[in-house]
């Protein structure tokens, strides 16, 4: 896939600056999957589906206005429980973006340099969509004393997530659950809170982020990232501008200490409306 090298190649930062984190991706995969090199083209390939599906599904939401979905029924059906798609493609590709995709990388940046930095030497850190493990790997290599709260509603991302960061067992707990619908957790528990790809996922994120607010203790940090107006084959709810985003958190009791809004398509600005980008913030 000659064109998927060339987008790789380009962007900041380089390649070159991401390439150590793809390495470490790359190392950490071959201890999960087998030193044999059995896992590379499969994981690869998965890349590569990923990639080609975010760009067809682009090009009907930009002729549509509308997603693909529009239930988290029918994402838990089509995409989370979904052996071909969450128990296939999915996460393996997800999980190279981190490194290949240069705004993944800024925002995964701006989570290990900065909220994770900010946290207690040893905190309770819950995360709503364990998603691949890279959040959760990345806390015990900064903050080994933490203690770790895991939801998703799908088996496939848990166990995915478990066997890639590999974090204390006695220190973890994942629970299969729909974070829309609450979280067995009483109020003020929490340090920090890693939400990261969910509120685009969810019909009511304005509930999810009050439903944060409830398990955070006064002063935690929110580590939140989304979309605006990108196409995925799991994606809900769309803002339609970054604006938006910084309003619903405020409207949850969320103030942003540092956001990232990163543009997919070159010279797009920051504030445009109904155009691609990638929104990072860390939030009290």
């Amino acid at each position: 896939m000659p064109f998927l090298r060339r987008a790789a190649d380009s962007g900041t930062p380089p390649l070159d600056a991401r390439r150590p984190e793809l390495d470490r991706i790359a190392s950490r995969l071959a201890e999960v999957l087998g030193f044999d090199d059995a896992w590379v083209a499969p994981t690869v390939k998965s890349y590569v589906v990923l990639s080609l599906e975010f760009l067809r599904l682009q090009r009907e939401l930009e002729k549509t206005g509308r997603y693909l979905l529009s239930s988290e029924r029918e994402a838990i059906e089509k995409v989370y429980a979904n052996p071909a798609v969450f128990g296939g493609y999915y996460l393996p590709g997800l999980l190279l973006s981190e490194a290949l995709w240069p705004n993944h990388f800024v925002m995964n940046a701006l989570y290990r340099d900065v909220f994770l930095a900010d946290l207690p030497p040893a905190p309770h850190v819950i995360e709503v969509g364990v998603g691949t493990g890279w959040h959760l790997r990345e806390l015990f290599a900064a903050r080994p004393q933490a203690q770790y709260s895991g939801y998703d509603v799908s088996a496939y991302a848990i166990d995915f997530g478990r066997r890639f960061a590999a974090a204390d067992p006695s220190r973890t707990t994942f629970d299969l659950r729909n974070v829309a619908n609450g979280l067995p957790v009483a109020a003020g528990v929490a340090d920090g809170i890693v939400c990261g790809e969910i509120i685009e996922h969810v019909e009511r994120p304005d509930l999810l982020l009050k439903e944060l607010r409830r398990v955070a203790r006064d002063g935690a940090k929110l580590f939140v990232t989304t979309v605006v107006f990108a196409a995925n084959i799991d994606h809900i709810f769309m803002f339609e501008r970054a604006q938006e985003i910084r309003d619903l958190l405020a409207a949850c009791g969320w103030r942003i200490r540092e956001e990232r809004v990163l543009t997919v398509y070159p010279g797009d600005a920051p504030d445009a409306v109904r155009r691609p980008m990638n929104f990072a913030a860390i939030a009290a």
